[in-house]
């Protein structure tokens, strides 16, 4: 079960499945050369996540996220992570330098700059809270990058003040990063529909 959920967790997260597709348990389990019953395990437990959305004797589907839907989740995503930073002090010292993973992959590289924040903060709601969102918005990367073209300009000013420890103005470009999707939404679950399916 442990391995279905994984394989079909790293599928969702990827986007495989367009929004408002139904996920077939059967088929499901072909293709990960699996029984239905750990399939049903693993897409129980991602619904539990709010990774999919299942209805009672609906069964499953990948979410037809509203523009409403992305300004909750960005609104609540920076709400953490200022959380995770409050009690960081206002600036590190002279010359120190915080590690962080490089990723050339904007999408991979914001999810490990939020991870990276999410995991040092003390009180493991928060960090099991943040990493819910993160996980929840990673289907939304690609799309701001085609939306916005300062996507990987804001990244990069977001990184350079964590390496450095510049807490108070990470903070400050978090809220605005956060803010500034909030207002692309619309523009951003455009994006995200299949080009077939017309706009509602």
């Amino acid at each position: 079960m442990q391995r279905v959920y994984i394989e079909l967790k790293a599928r969702v997260l990827a986007g495989t499945f367009p929004p408002g597709s139904r996920l077939e348990p059967a088929q499901l389990a072909t293709s990960l050369g699996a029984s239905a019953t750990p399939v049903r395990d693993a897409l129980h437990r991602l619904a539990g996540e709010r990774l999919i959305e299942s209805w009672h004797q609906e069964g499953f589907r990948q979410p037809i996220l509203a523009e409403a839907d992305l300004c909750d989740l960005y609104s609540w995503a920076a709400m953490l992570l200022a959380l995770a930073l409050k009690d960081r002090p206002s600036h590190q010292a002279a010359g120190g330098l915080f590690e962080l993973e490089e990723r050339p992959n904007y999408g991979e590289a914001t999810e490990s700059l939020f991870r990276t924040i999410a995991m040092s903060a003390d009180n493991q709601e928060l960090r099991g809270a943040l990493i819910n969102a993160i996980e929840r918005s990673q289907i939304l990367r690609r799309a701001e990058v085609r939306v916005d073209q300062a996507s990987r300009g804001l990244l990069a000013a977001m990184e350079e003040d964590y390496r450095f420890g510049r807490w108070t103005g990470l903070r400050s470009k978090i809220t605005s990063f956060h803010r500034r999707r909030v207002r692309q939404a619309g523009r951003i679950v455009a994006e995200l529909r299949p080009r077939t399916d017309p706009l509602r």
